[in-house]
């Protein structure tokens, strides 16, 4: 007498353990392509701050040959903080050496400049 359809052992076919491993590897492979590229982007972005920090040195240095005015001071921004230092370039009063010390969390840079200053 035959079963049912409905009664009969289904079976289901299994993958092998070595296709197993293959798509965990392909799965794998994947994954660490998306991850190395999710790392670049974040390190761009520090780029992007370079260039920010680069800009705002040159306005200060553009606006420094503009109003002549030779004191230290403190620049605040939100992502790092600029040191002016301003000293006399190997003892003569007119011409100056300027400094700008830039700090962020990372490191610190140092832009130097030298400035005739106007009688």
């Amino acid at each position: 007498m035959a079963l049912p359809k409905n009664c009969r052992k289904q079976y289901v076919v299994a993958g092998s353990l070595i296709e197993s491993v293959i798509a965990i590897s392909i799965i794998a492979i994947c994954l660490l392509i998306a991850l190395k590229l999710y790392i670049s982007i974040l390190d761009s972005r520090s780029l992007s701050n370079d260039y920010r920090v680069k800009y705002q040195v040159d306005k200060l240095l553009s606006e420094l040959k503009v109003n002549q005015n030779f004191e230290s001071e403190v620049y605040d921004f939100k992502t790092f903080m600029i040191n002016k230092v301003v000293t006399d370039f190997e003892g003569k009063k007119n011409i100056k050496k300027v400094s700008y010390v830039v700090v962020n969390k990372k490191d610190t840079v140092t832009y130097q400049y030298v400035i005739l200053k106007k009688l």
